[in-house]
């Protein structure tokens, strides 16, 4: 899904349809606490690429953006 949003292959799409991430997560509590807890999974992993400050900051964004989005439950 991330190669694809980031403008690689559309395998994810053409495979599974379109992403509907709140869909696809909606079957579970995704409260302030699971928010936060894959969002540090996802800063430990950029932190362990060692990427560009840009990438670094443009990845964040779009993560602590879909973190939020996914958020069902106080």
């Amino acid at each position: 899904f991330l190669i694809q949003y980031w403008g690689g292959p559309t395998t994810y799409s053409d495979e599974r349809g379109h992403p509907r991430l709140r869909m696809r997560h909606a079957p579970f509590v995704v409260d302030h606490d699971a928010r936060d807890r894959w969002l540090s999974a996802m800063r430990g992993a950029i932190d362990a690429m060692d990427v560009d400050p840009a990438i670094d900051a443009t990845l964040w964004q779009y993560f602590t953006n879909a973190a939020e989005a996914m958020r069902n439950s106080d």
